[in-house]
């Protein structure tokens, strides 16, 4: 495959205006949010629409920037350095997984009505998949969406939907009543002030962080018009699918970032932290433990660059991508758990950077996919086995 030029000067004047306007505007705000269980999303997501770093890779016509790719993969790091895993969760929700639908499989009115308002920053978008018995497996989720002259009459509850307190319009899988695995299914995209949408209270979780919430959101004999549909009608399931495989590279960038920034907290502590007289870098359970942890770092992130050279030359990404979000989830709790432990007691203050980095990375491994669904596509896709 012919080399594909990855972090031009443009990446880096982008990656250099994305770290000045999180030190100036987000990182003071940290605390404040993480103490208060919540952060001000709707503004966020309007700053960062007017400072242009929304959709990146989208076309102008849509409201994007017209660039690329390692657009999305220059702000998914930067939001990596955050140390409040909700605020990178909240914006990848919004920029990689729902605004990408829209832009691929909306029809122009859906386009003109959700994602130029979200790539501009006016409107928050969520992802409503999740059921209290359909988490990984999506094929099981029971919202049901029956076809009906005037649109489709949207019945079912999602759960744990990150965004859904601030969200404008929400992606929703439902199946059909005759829906048979992968066909049947829709992908709508939802106006919150439909009548019949009714969001709960916002309930905070451990995995995104105190700052972030999710709630449940319940559709009530919901009218969605057919022009809000995504994708083909039966083929919602696919849509998602299909928009699994990159979300799911942009996860991995973002763990590989979270884990490189964690390891270089880590390094300075074991260079300054004496114990017995010695430097704690001086012992060798401690400098292998880091040695190996570093070596990770550097393979799964070139890994994770060949996976993103792979999507944009159109190859297939049903083994990419699922290999790298298993391998960099794992990693990223990896590190996160052996800088704790070398931070020991301090780490479990609150606040501390590597304890929150250690409550935060475990959603890496269930979030978009478990580990054990990765596994599973990786076997059924490399291998031929429906493990």
């Amino acid at each position: 495959m012919q080399q594909i030029e990855r972090f031009t000067e443009r990446h880096e004047e982008l990656a250099d205006r994305l770290d000045d306007y999180l030190d100036e505007h987000v990182m003071p705000e940290v605390e404040g949010w993480e103490a208060a269980g919540t952060m001000p999303l709707r503004a966020i997501v309007r700053d960062f629409g007017a400072h242009g770093f929304l959709g990146g890779r989208f076309d102008r016509a849509q409201g994007g920037g017209g660039g690329d790719i390692w657009d999305h993969v220059v702000l998914a790091e930067a939001l990596a350095s955050v140390p409040s895993g909700g605020f990178g969760m909240a914006l990848t929700v919004h920029n990689d997984m729902v605004a990408p639908m829209l832009a691929t499989h909306g029809s122009e009115l859906a386009r003109a009505v959700h994602l130029s308002p979200a790539l501009r920053g006016d409107l928050v978008l969520a992802h409503a998949v999740s059921e209290a018995d359909a988490g990984s497996d999506v094929a099981a989720v029971a919202t049901l969406a029956e076809r009906t002259p005037r649109g489709y009459l949207l019945r079912g509850t999602k759960t744990l939907v990150v965004n859904g307190n601030e969200a404008g319009a929400y992606a929703v899988l439902a199946r059909l009543p005759d829906a048979r695995p992968p066909f049947g299914f829709v992908m709508l995209s939802v106006a919150r002030d439909l009548p019949g949408v009714v969001v709960g209270e916002p309930a905070n979780t451990i995995g995104v962080g105190t700052a972030s919430v999710t709630s449940e959101v319940r559709f009530e004999d919901v009218l969605v018009p057919e022009d809000f549909r995504l994708g083909g009608h039966g083929m919602g399931l696919v849509v998602q699918l299909r928009q699994f495989e990159e979300e799911r590279i942009i996860s991995a960038v973002r763990a590989c970032a979270t884990a490189r920034d964690l390891l270089e907290i880590g390094y300075a502590w074991i260079d300054s932290r004496y114990v017995d007289g010695r430097p704690l870098r001086s012992r060798q359970t401690v400098a292998h433990r880091f040695a190996e942890l570093h070596v990770g770092v550097r393979a799964i992130t070139e890994l994770t660059y060949r996976a993103v050279d792979a999507w944009i030359a159109g190859e297939t990404l049903n083994v990419w991508s699922p290999a790298v979000k298993l391998k960099s989830s794992r990693l990223v709790r990896d590190v996160a758990d052996a800088v704790s432990h070398a931070f020991g007691a301090a780490a479990q203050m609150t606040g501390h950077p590597a304890g929150r980095a250690r409550r935060d990375a475990r959603l890496y491994s269930i979030s978009t996919g478990s580990d054990e669904m990765m596994l599973t596509a990786i076997a059924r896709a490399a291998l031929g086995v429906a493990a």
